[in-house]
């Protein structure tokens, strides 16, 4: 070893100060790098470090579009780097570009232009003091045409000109090396999931389905109607403008499903019913009896039931649906509109209608008005007939609507000025624009045989997709109740919904160009639902009262949750309908949850709201630890309920005082399949501080927790654990971190060179939440969760470990985060890449001590459990 002496340590001090001092050379423009990444990205994503960009250059200005970087540039993201010359004054700079992109000067954000947009500025007005200001420039493009501009009004200047190449400049000479192929961005988890914030995505684990058309049939379904002897009838929405009779459909087996074409060159056919053996097709211009004279299975006549509503040529005067009840056949009309969404004008008198026929000798009557494009007629609660209507102008969402005589719905589109005047009547059902719906079809009501759901009424969506489930009641002589999303996993969205003589649900679907169509799904589709139970653990029902709101749920409620105010988010808004295509949701607020009551058998919770309107959206998401008794997480956490009427008397349940399940105690049933505690709430027994055998000083009983009060170090089990299940419930701080390890090695330094983690943290407000390796039941830095699992900070969140042989399942709030093989070329090729690599013994003792991690942050655990497997 060389030993340096005083004046070999003064001259290389002097020759760092050196070269700290050396200005650094810069030329002309600014540094840009372009990462290829290949998938789309909503916004500016850091990129996974250590990757090369695929185009490095000076670029002379920050003004390009697509076409000038490279074939890649279809998803990328570039950075400019330099810096911005400017004398002191007022400046306003002006950011153009498609898709986001983020300015910084000095280190402070000036234009934040992020996510997906079209090409459009966005300005900054500085006070900018003479000299150099460091430049930082982040863009993104998801596909599509793109551009990046930078623009500038200096001083005294009237006009927005390009930043000129004489006011930026970057580091000259600096090593430009590339690498082809796409490279990795960090993303976030998401905070929501299918059922919890986006719509649900599979199919509920109560149903059973199968596609029950040939494989070469491709119909687009218009409308669906049975023969008593189990026959299907169908009509299509294309040029053909068929109907066709399958026989076989009950099988739920394509192979065995027979087909035939009845009848052909109907005019958009968008509804069929079937009286006895009659057929009833309603086309754009005439309500039709199809009659098959020689019984051959074609029909022979065309026969004229009733033409006396008026059509234009505008493509969208459809005429929807076809009902019968007491002898009458009832549809809709929809209004007349310009390709862009807005009602023509003028329209054709008596669109916008609910019309009914008489069977008998063709009587038409109009029974209400105010309706857009209602596509969607069906029977319902107590046999009534419900309506829903798609949002436009005059309907700021869409909704379900109870056919009354002589209702007005509310769109002017027809009756203009006349409208003005007339009462509307409210909605059954709001249904929130994209949270719940975007293009309801027809409703129908849910027969016996289908569980919990039985009697409920359910309706397709076009565009929306799947099935939701519609629970109404009757508050003072008005029709409200809530929206529950049911079901997705078809193969289409749903344009027709009709519940067979076998009591199947029998699903036709169909799309369009444009909007209209569930996006990746087919055009056409022909599918059965059957129930088969049991039911997930789901909202059954939301129903009003006086006082708040009562939720009944398909499972009881585990006996240690629901309690807690915080599990409950309650939003209330009003809509406002206007000429306005949509509208937004107005007086938005959050209400508070006064109290919470579980009922005695836990499927019910009564929440005691404060400030409930009546005329009002009521949103419920529940964001707290809710699991069922089996520690299910519940399928769909949100519902809609519209509060037309806040009920006078019908007081919600009320318990004495919360009464959840003793805290640190064991069930009977817990204690027959092999469960014991490993903390009783009141003292650290059984527990000892890492690499000693002390009991642990900075950890303590707080409140039935074993809390980490103050610096104490990592603590362990005092017994060894090789196959167990492990189940315990943690809470950090705003910003926090720990973690629980298993099959630790005490002999090492530290627990995590032997011992694999369940990682725990406030995802929100920690660095490490930002990777997904790094996250919230992730197995650190190997395993990443599919989503943010966490509930919020502050409140507790439910975990389980289970470890069989080299198999590990990590569960997080009812949720599997992430399930590996330790030991398996996966394993050790993740360990070989990350940290653990320098640690011989990480992930190779097969049994040792469960620790919980002291990473200086204040963290809580509870109901501390664990079985041997």
């Amino acid at each position: 070893m060389r030993v340096l002496t005083a004046a070999w340590v003064a001259f290389l001090c002097a020759s760092f100060a050196h070269a700290q001092q050396t200005p650094v050379v810069r030329e002309p423009g600014v540094s840009m790098r372009f990462w290829f990444v290949g998938e789309p990205m909503d916004k500016v994503m850091p990129l996974v470090r250590g990757q090369t960009p695929n185009v490095s250059r000076v670029q002379p200005t920050i003004d390009m579009k697509d076409g000038t970087v490279g074939d890649f540039d279809s998803t990328f993201l570039a950075h400019a780097e330099g810096f911005l010359e400017t004398g002191a004054g007022a400046y306003e700079l002006r950011l153009t570009s498609d898709d986001g992109s983020i300015l910084k000067l000095d280190g402070q954000t000036v234009i934040d232009h992020d996510g997906l947009h079209a090409e459009v500025p966005k300005t900054a007005q500085l006070e900018l003091k003479a000299g150099l200001h460091p430049l930082d420039l982040w863009f993104f493009q998801s596909y599509g045409g793109w551009t990046l501009r930078l623009e500038w009004k200096p001083p005294g200047a009237s006009d927005f000109v390009v930043v000129p190449t004489s006011a930026l400049s970057c580091q000259a000479g600096e090593v430009r090396v590339t690498a082809p192929g796409p490279k990795r961005v960090v993303r976030p988890l998401s905070r929501t999931r299918p059922g919890d914030g986006q719509p649900l995505d599979a199919l509920n684990p109560a149903l059973t389905v199968s596609t029950i058309r040939p494989s070469d049939f491709q119909p687009r379904v218009g409308g669906i109607a049975f023969f008593a002897d189990g026959r299907m009838a169908i009509t299509t929405w294309d040029a053909v403008g068929a109907v066709w009779i399958l026989d076989g459909v009950e099988s739920g087996d394509a192979s065995k499903v027979k087909l035939k074409r009845f009848a052909a060159g109907l005019a958009e056919p968008l509804g069929i019913c079937i009286v006895g053996e009659r057929v009833f097709v309603l086309q754009k211009q005439e309500l039709t009896e199809l009659v098959d004279h020689d019984n051959d299975g074609v029909a022979d006549e065309y026969k004229d039931v009733c033409s006396a509503w008026d059509v234009s040529a505008n493509f969208h005067e459809f005429a929807f649906g076809l009902v019968e009840k007491d002898g009458w056949l009832y549809f809709n009309l929809a209004i007349a509109i310009e390709p862009g969404g807005r009602s023509t004008e003028p329209q054709v008198q008596g669109r916008g209608s609910a019309l009914r026929v008489k069977i008998a000798d063709g009587t038409m009557e109009t029974v209400a008005n105010g309706l857009r494009t209602p596509n969607g007629i069906g029977l319902g609660t107590n046999g009534d007939v419900f309506i829903t209507d798609n949002q436009g102008d005059w309907l700021p969402s869409s909704k379900l609507l109870h056919l009354d005589k002589g209702a007005f719905y509310g769109s002017r589109s027809v009756l203009l000025e006349k409208a003005a005047s007339l009462t509307v009547t409210p909605p059954v059902l709001w249904m929130p624009q994209n949270e719940i719906g975007n293009s309801p079809s027809n409703p129908a009501l849910i027969p016996a045989g289908w569980g919990p759901y039985s009697g409920q009424m359910c309706h397709g969506d076009v565009t929306h997709g799947g099935i939701k489930r519609d629970v109404v009641e009757v508050v003072d002589g008005v029709w409200q109740g809530c929206i529950i999303d049911w079901t997705q996993g078809l193969e289409c969205g749903v344009n027709r919904i009709v519940f067979g003589p076998d009591k199947a649900l029998y699903i036709g679907g169909i799309g369009s160009t444009g909007n209209w169509g569930q996006e990746g799904k087919l055009h056409y589709g022909l599918q059965r639902l059957a129930y088969k139970g049991p039911p997930p653990f789901e909202i059954l029902g939301m129903h009003a009262k006086t006082n708040g709101f009562e939720i009944v749920f398909t499972h009881p409620l585990a006996p240690h949750t629901g309690w807690e105010k915080e599990n409950w988010d309650v939003q209330q808004w009003r809509y406002v309908p206007t000429e306005e295509y949509g509208g937004p949701k107005v007086d938005e607020e959050t209400l508070a949850v006064r109290s919470v009551s579980i009922s005695a058998d836990r499927t019910r919770a009564f929440l005691e709201v404060d400030g409930l309107k009546p005329e009002h959206v009521v949103a419920l998401r529940i964001v707290g630890p809710l699991v069922d008794e089996s520690g299910a997480a519940l399928w769909s956490t949100q519902a809609w309920y519209t509060l037309n009427r806040i009920p006078k008397s019908d007081m919600g349940f009320h318990t004495d005082a919360p009464a959840p399940a003793p805290l640190n105690v064991l069930t009977e049933p817990e204690r027959a399949a092999g469960w014991k505690l490993l903390f009783d709430g009141k003292s650290l027994q059984g527990w000892h501080t890492y690499g000693k055998k002390s009991t642990p000083t900075g950890w303590q009983a707080v409140d039935g927790a074993l809390a980490r009060t103050s610096g104490g170090g990592d603590i362990a089990t005092d017994d060894d654990y090789q196959d167990f299940e492990l189940a315990l419930e943690w809470k950090i701080t705003p910003g926090g971190n720990s973690g629980i390890m298993f099959h630790v090695d005490e002999s090492l330094g530290s627990p995590w060179e032997s011992g694999p983690e369940m990682q725990v943290l406030d995802n929100e407000h920690h660095p490490d939440g930002h990777d997904p390796t790094t996250s919230a039941g992730s197995a650190y830095a190997l395993y990443p969760p599919p989503r943010d699992r966490t509930h919020p900070v502050g409140m507790w969140n439910e975990a389980r470990i289970k470890v069989k042989g080299h198999h590990v399942e990590q569960w997080l709030n009812g949720t599997l985060t992430c399930e590996y093989e330790l030991e398996s070329p996966e394993w050790k090729t993740l360990v070989a890449a990350s940290k653990f690599a320098s640690m011989p013994r990480y992930g190779q003792v097969a049994s040792g001590k469960i620790c919980l991690q002291d990473h200086g942050d204040a963290v809580a655990y509870r109901n501390i459990r664990v079985r041997k497997l």
